[in-house]
């Protein structure tokens, strides 16, 4: 049973581990339903997100004031929280998409350096 436990967890060195920000925003919207100022204001609004994974494999999605948990887990290059599809990790980039009424979404998240993460020895 400790296996399985310490087997589940992130290790310190897993690539996964630490603060994820935003590094690009796609927003690909129905120019009939929508202006170039609604995609400019949801491009802001998607660049303030944070992702936060733990070496105990727990994911913490920041967006828009909301803050979502869940435990994640990698399954070849699919990222997935409580079981549920996430986005892709590939070299080093986590890239989540979402479908709106008005069009598609993209965004991609580089780790931030260990030297501007909050916490003792790097953690978060």
């Amino acid at each position: 049973m400790l296996i399985l436990l310490f087997s589940s967890c992130h290790r310190n060195d897993d690539p996964l581990f630490g603060r994820w920000t935003v590094e690009k925003v796609n927003v690909e919207f129905d120019e009939n339903k929508s202006t170039p100022e609604m995609v400019r204001q949801y491009g802001e609004m998607e660049r303030g997100n944070v992702l936060e994974i733990t070496n105990d494999s727990m994911l913490t999605f920041v967006t828009g004031g909301d803050t979502l948990r869940g435990r994640c887990s990698l399954r070849g290059d699919s990222l997935y929280c409580d079981g549920s599809f996430f986005g892709l990790f590939k070299d080093g980039v986590i890239t989540t998409e979402t479908l709106t009424p008005l069009g598609k979404v993209r965004v991609s998240y580089k780790k931030t350096p260990l030297s501007s993460r909050r916490g003792a020895g790097g953690e978060v």
